[in-house]
């Protein structure tokens, strides 16, 4: 209670303060340039400031992009386009950067009770560890993201021409472990690659420069890279992703820039670094198909951020930025070879050291009760396709209000779009499975392995790019596939099965044992029809290939069950899901 009318104080304060002070006209956007030119240099003010006060529900298509640079996406409900005879109503979403998924108690609190006041309710965690809130009403803006601010979060760069949230294993396993490592790392190259816009604070803060990007000098000037003056611009949506041989649960392969620990004696010693993997696929073009990331070097600790910071220059110099579909890294390796873009990184950083032999050995989702040092404990606590809400089966969002105002503790949001509580007494830990079970919040027990690795986009109906169904057809998909399974008697069987909306692999869906990936939409019948890929594997280092095209979501399961009963039938002992697959379509 005291939360809420606390942010609904703060929220009416800054509501009226929009409404009631005149606009600052700002200067005139620039015509015609790319999205993937914009440097830092380029001024991202438009006339968002003029527009945020008009009586329109939307901004204009050029504001619209720039919004994006600000963290700020413009939606509608396709659901309601083509029903409602009147104009668009627009609403809109917000993302949040969290390196490696990193919340305090506090900050986690004010988010929930802002998705309550300004937003629909629901806490979407994104599949980078990130979060985004849904449903903002563009009067409401400004409010939302000061009181962002006001959480010393930030929207900014979350989306345009920046890179994506830095990923790492959210996992706490105490001071001086792999994973404090590998945070410290995430963080340190964070704060080199992140920029600082002033037309951000100009717009959204005004009289209150934002915590967040005062912290970015500090942390810049604390790394131990050095001081730096001005951050890389870096390229459009660049995937940078950290992890460790035997736990790649970030998925390292996947990313533009995945960065695999060298561990000897139980320490970091440094990182393979693994440059162009792309998860877009395009089924009819061949050259535009997802790829796996390839080993370029191996860095000690203290050249980690040169080599990020000269791979993202070389990039951004060279690459096709112009065009959107080409602005990947994966694209300038196709055109110049891993041997070419190595010598350019030697001709600015110096010879490099090859790969070190090491291997992706496990994956872990981080589920459940595990021990994260000497007196301490977090639990794993899966979030149904990422919405950390309250329904009619489960109230998650009123189980963590209460956790984050009776403890002492902090949260990870996990690559599955779970969340962790962390820093937990082991005295508080039966206590906690006490509120967790008081919200019906389902334990990791009681989860099929179907439920537990199953991952579905967003998508329709407030995604522009989803063509297909993705997030609603999920849970019809499971419950098939749990009941198929549990008949062939497969159940204890562990495969991933990713659902996306579009072929641009959001969820990493190339990577799982199964991928069903939306195609197109029948103009005749309206069903949705999916590509079916088989063959990845749960430890995300090896690329499903395609199986069956052009797939009526209503016999996709009938497509799969031969399979299954195959797999069942003549496996090999120990066999897993895409190894099969692989081993018998060759």
């Amino acid at each position: 209670m005291v939360w809420s009318v606390m942010l609904l104080s703060k929220t009416i304060s800054r509501l009226s303060f929009v409404l009631c002070n005149p606009v600052r006209l700002m200067n005139a956007p620039l015509r015609n340039v790319p999205d993937g030119l914009l440097s830092k240099d380029i001024d991202l003010h438009g006339t968002i400031e003029e527009e945020l006060t008009s009586n329109e529900s939307g901004f204009s298509p050029y504001n619209v992009r720039l919004l994006r640079y600000h963290g700020v996406f413009q939606q509608d409900d396709r659901d309601q386009r083509y029903t409602n005879d009147g104009p668009r109503q627009y609403r809109f979403m917000v993302r949040i950067r969290a390196t490696g998924g990193k919340f305090s108690a506090w900050q986690l609190r004010g988010l929930l009770e802002l998705t309550d006041e300004l937003c629909d309710g629901k806490l979407h965690i994104t599949s980078r560890q990130g979060v985004q809130l849904s449903g903002i009403e563009k009067t409401a803006l400004r409010p939302v993201i000061r009181y962002i601010s006001d959480l010393r979060l930030t929207t900014l760069a979350t989306g345009g021409d920046y890179g994506c949230n830095i990923m790492c294993c959210p996992a706490p396993q105490g001071q001086a472990s792999v994973n404090e490592h590998l945070q410290a790392t995430a963080d340190t190259l964070d704060a080199c690659l992140a920029p600082r816009l002033h037309a951000y604070d100009e717009i959204w803060q005004r009289d209150c420069p934002s915590v967040y990007l005062q912290s970015l000098e500090s942390r810049s000037t604390d790394a131990k890279t050095g001081s730096v003056d001005e951050p890389i611009p870096l390229p459009h949506k660049f995937k940078i992703g950290l992890a460790a041989p035997h736990d790649n649960c970030t998925e390292v392969y996947a990313q533009d820039l995945g960065l695999l620990a060298v561990i000897e004696g139980g320490r970091v010693v440094g990182y393979n670094a693994l440059i162009g993997g792309n998860m877009r696929s395009i089924v009819s073009v061949a050259t535009r198909s997802s790829v796996l990331a390839k080993p370029l070097a191996f860095v000690d600790n203290d050249s980690v951020a040169p080599l990020v910071c000269t791979v993202v220059d070389v990039f951004r110099e060279f690459g096709n930025r112009r065009d959107r579909n080409r602005a990947r890294l994966k694209y300038l390796l196709q055109d110049w070879g891993l041997d070419r873009f190595q010598q350019v990184v030697e001709e600015r950083l110096g010879s490099l050291e090859p790969p070190r032999p090491v291997e992706v050995t496990g994956h872990d989702d981080h589920l459940g009760w595990q021990r994260q040092d000497e007196g301490k404990w977090f639990v794993g606590i899966h979030v149904k396709n990422g919405r950390i809400s309250d329904e009619d089966s489960s109230q998650l969002k009123s189980a963590l209000k209460r956790i984050a105002d009776r403890f002492v503790c902090s949260f990870r949001l996990t690559p599955q779009r779970n969340i962790l509580v962390c820093d937990i007494e082991a005295a508080d830990c039966l206590t906690i499975d006490a509120i967790l079970a008081h919200h019906n919040v389902p334990t990791v027990g009681s989860l099929s392995n179907v439920r537990r690795y199953s991952e579905g986009c967003p998508g329709l109906p407030n995604c522009s790019a989803a063509i297909t169904e993705s997030e609603r057809l999920l849970p019809s998909i499971v419950d098939e596939l749990e009941t198929e399974i549990s008949q062939l008697g497969l159940s204890k069987e562990r495969f991933t099965v990713r659902i996306t909306g579009c072929p641009f692999g959001c969820t990493r869906c190339y990577l799982a044992d199964i991928a069903i990936v939306g195609r197109t939409v029948d103009l005749e019948t309206k069903r949705d029809k999916y590509a079916i890929f088989l063959g990845g594997d749960s430890l995300g280092r090896r690329l499903g290939t395609l199986y069956k095209d052009l797939i009526p979501a209503d016999q996709i399961m009938a497509t799969l069950r031969p399979l299954l009963l195959s797999f069942r039938q003549s496996r090999l002992e120990g066999e897993a899901l895409g190894d099969f697959f692989v081993r018998t379509s060759t």
